[in-house]
């Protein structure tokens, strides 16, 4: 599965077990974020690893804007 933004994307199909955040110091004074998501198959009781976004960015609140959309992708609207 290539690597994207996951902003533009459905909710995960399985539940979500948890998300794995890794953010990176790079040269220059950037950051690598990666994230990625644990789901459970319950058809096939195992745990599946989900790429979710690997960026580049310039600042902390870039990589906090990655993290965020990485994660409302994610969660399912809530209906009132």
């Amino acid at each position: 599965m290539p690597f994207h933004t996951a902003g533009a994307r459905a909710p995960a199909p399985n539940p979500l077990q948890f998300v794995n955040i890794e953010i990176t110091p790079l040269q220059g004074g950037r950051f690598a974020v990666n994230a990625q998501a644990t789901l459970l198959d319950e058809a096939d009781f195992e745990f599946v690893a989900e790429d979710l976004a690997s960026e580049h960015v310039d600042t902390i609140e870039q990589v906090l804007a990655v993290i965020r959309n990485s994660v409302v992708a994610l969660v399912p609207p809530v209906t009132a």
